[in-house]
């Protein structure tokens, strides 16, 4: 018999939070103002997490990259301009709760992994108004978020096994490999296929 000892990390404790973000973002000038919004790409990037008793803690930011038309020359009922971008970044931070597995707690020296970081909802409000070659278009742009982080926290536990099994099963092995050789050794093909494959040679019906 033998023993072997295993490093594995094991999950201590799950949490999610939800988060809501708030801010003012200035378009124009130097850049044109917006017309209209084309598409908007968001993405959440974490980083400086540190696990406190019972929770997680963390700074992060809210990326935006805003494609908006905008107006240059207005003529019969058309509007023509360049399409512009802006790309912004949104700090923001907080804890999340831990919930600890059965017979755990969250300490410190775990470590937090991040599981999840979505926006789950958002409204992006045109304001401050303004008129370009006759057109209304907006210098300002309120961002209305709400994002979710997930968390888990996993801590480094060693784990001793027994490996006597593992050895029986490569004695079997051996055991069998053995059989073949001496069922190979016994095996006489003329023999066997004249007896056994062909029992009634020389008879016919």
């Amino acid at each position: 018999m033998g023993k072997k000892e295993l490093q594995v990390p094991v999950v201590v404790g799950v949490g999610s939070e939800q988060f809501f973000i708030e801010k003012e973002i200035k378009v124009s000038p130097p850049s044109p103002p917006i017309f209209e919004i084309k598409e908007i790409k968001k993405w959440i990037e974490v980083y400086d997490v540190k696990v406190i008793p019972g929770k997680v803690i963390f700074n992060a930011y809210l990326w935006k990259n805003i494609v908006y038309k905008t107006v240059e020359h207005v003529h019969d009922d058309s509007v023509n301009g360049p399409v512009f971008h802006l790309t912004t970044k949104i700090p923001f931070g907080g804890f999340v709760t831990i919930c600890p597995v059965e017979g755990e707690k969250v300490c410190p020296g775990d470590t937090p992994e991040l599981i999840e970081a979505v926006v789950e909802g958002e409204i992006d409000d045109l304001q401050s108004k303004t008129i370009v070659c006759g057109v209304p278009a907006y210098e300002k742009l309120l961002e209305k978020v709400v994002v979710r982080l997930t968390f888990k926290v996993v801590r480094v536990q060693h784990v001793t096994v027994d490996e006597f099994k593992d050895k029986d099963k490569d004695k079997d092995k051996e055991k069998d490999k053995d059989k073949c050789k001496d069922y190979d050794k016994d095996y006489d093909k003329e023999k066997f296929c004249a007896k056994e494959a062909f029992p009634y040679k020389g008879r016919y019906y």
